[in-house]
């Protein structure tokens, strides 16, 4: 065969991979796994963990139910409430869970943050739920986090109280904000391969620590807002992060916090709005709000991103986007997790208590 003919297969070839790429990514569309009975305020969908190894398994931390429950992929609920102080009150505000997590170890045990009354524990997947509250300054929790191979501490972020660490052992929470210049805390991500580096998401940028949370020092060059409503961490490469951010839109670092860039243009919501991501060159009325960002696991090449208009997926790092929302009934996005079976499938929730799962094969 000649030189000719073999590069002209092989251009052919590569043609071939990348549409079944695209098809692959646009045929693919949305499933509504749950959403609230007639009568029952379930609320907004706050946060999704799946079980690290049951991937059937799913929690979900809501505003009116407070914390569900599904061991078969979504298709039946289950809410596991007891022993939430507020829940046995019977207030309102008490259903809601605001944010959840695992302990990669031991999965049957969880933590939860319930609005303004503190952490809970279960060590039973849920079945009951201690307080672990008893000296936490600030109860009015934001996001918690587990690093996978360091188990003996939790991390707490509050709303306005900044950071704090939870030493198992011990039963004991310490303040953790030497160095944060603003103590709203909204977006947790830790290293996967170093337990003592870590990024906070703040109402002043993004923070960073290497040293286990002894000291924070902000890290915001080139972030244009100083909102940061959540993080994602590259999990093959952890220098590199996403930004989502309310009013700048998303962006990117590669050195682990170094400098940040814009990624893919701003996210922007045009006048009309549009069906397709518009960038600032189009007819701007406002920026978007970017509300999560999640990192496919198996190809970290592929990003998701969701705001008031639905999921955007990026292919190539955050260069390009794509909408994808077919199936989607509801466009307000509150968060997205992934999971990595057999197949990757992204979940979102949404902020009038709907679950969507969107799979790619």
């Amino acid at each position: 065969m000649s030189r000719k003919k073999c590069y002209l297969n092989a251009l052919i070839f590569a043609y071939i991979i990348i549409l079944l790429t695209c098809f692959s990514a646009q045929s693919a569309e949305w499933k509504l796994l749950s959403e609230a009975p007639r009568g029952v305020p379930i609320g907004a969908v706050n946060q999704i963990v799946i079980h690290p190894t049951k991937h059937n398994v799913i929690y979900i931390g809501t505003e009116g139910m407070g914390f569900l429950a599904s061991e078969d992929g979504g298709k039946t609920w289950v809410p596991k409430n007891q022993g939430f102080t507020a829940a046995e009150e019977g207030t309102v505000s008490g259903f809601q869970i605001r944010c959840i997590a695992i302990d990669p170890s031991k999965p049957d045990t969880i933590y939860a943050g319930m609005a303004a009354f503190g952490v809970f524990r279960t060590v039973d997947a849920g079945t009951k739920w201690d307080n672990i509250s008893d000296t936490l300054e600030d109860t009015f929790t934001k996001v918690l986090a587990i690093h996978p191979t360091k188990t003996d501490t939790v991390f707490l972020g509050t709303d306005g109280g900044g950071i704090y660490r939870y030493d198992v052992a011990q039963n004991e929470w310490t303040e953790k904000v030497k160095g944060l210049k603003n103590t709203y805390i909204r977006a947790l991500v830790m290293d996967p391969k170093d337990p003592k580096v870590m990024y906070a998401g703040t109402d002043g940028g993004v923070a960073k620590t290497t040293n286990g949370a002894e000291s924070w020092t902000v890290i915001s060059n080139g972030i244009t807002s100083r909102y940061v409503l959540c993080l994602a961490i590259d999990p093959k490469d952890p220098k590199v992060l996403y930004a989502g951010t309310d009013g700048g839109g998303l962006f990117k670092t590669i050195d682990g916090g170094g400098k940040w860039e814009p990624i893919g243009g701003e996210i922007w919501l045009a006048k009309p709005p549009a069906e397709d991501l518009v960038t600032p060159s189009g007819d701007v009325e406002s920026t978007l709000v970017v509300s999560s960002v999640v990192i496919n696991p198996i190809n970290t090449s592929i990003v998701y991103a969701a705001n008031q208009t639905g999921v955007f997926r990026s292919a190539d790092g955050g260069k390009t986007w794509e909408k994808i929302n077919t199936g989607l009934t509801s466009t307000v996005i509150k968060c997205l997790a992934i999971s990595a079976n057999k197949s990757v499938t992204l979940y979102a929730g949404t902020s009038d208590g709907k679950l969507f799962a969107y799979t790619e094969e």
